[in-house]
């Protein structure tokens, strides 16, 4: 009799064992692979970061200050510029990804001079022009790296139609 319920028991972990090894397997196979999107013709940062990261159809973009993306400097002329570098290196990002700004349903934006706001709105509807418009926040801070006067960070989705 113990003998038998040993093998049971032994039975029991075992299909124990194989159950939990395929719950794990079922579970890896469903989550989405990591993939980094780097232009091609884009300079790497020193920052310990990544352009954008896609995962499944959601594409993550880094914040982006107004840098020429083959010199890494930051373009000069002050806030209007360096936007509409950003808007440019950001339009790259997602042209990578197979996206573009329609698919865009998040910004966040860093001003380090809350005067340039109403020309950021200004700005910002030239290359936002059809509904729904992304969420937004706008940020005042006091300064940002490179002595930018923008930053701006996007999350976008592929659309499944």
């Amino acid at each position: 009799m113990r003998r038998v319920f040993a093998l049971f028991v032994v039975l029991i972990v075992i299909g124990a064992a194989y159950a939990m090894q395929r719950n794990k397997s079922n579970a890896m196979a469903t989550v989405p692979h990591k993939r980094v999107i780097q232009p091609a013709n884009y300079k790497p940062t020193a920052s310990p970061l990544s352009p954008a990261i896609l995962i499944g159809d959601t594409l993550y973009m880094s914040g982006a200050t107004g840098g020429d993306p083959v010199t890494g400097q930051l373009v000069q002329g002050g806030f209007e510029p360096e936007m509409r570098q950003i808007m440019s290196n950001l339009q790259t990002v997602l042209k990578t990804a197979d996206m573009d700004l329609t698919n865009v349903v998040a910004v966040t934006t860093y001003l380090r001079d809350m005067s340039d706001f109403a020309r950021f709105n200004e700005i910002y509807r030239e290359y936002f022009k059809t509904d729904p418009l992304p969420t937004r926040s706008t940020v005042a801070v006091k300064e940002l790296a490179r002595g930018a006067s923008i930053e701006m960070t996007m999350t976008a989705v592929r659309a499944q139609d």
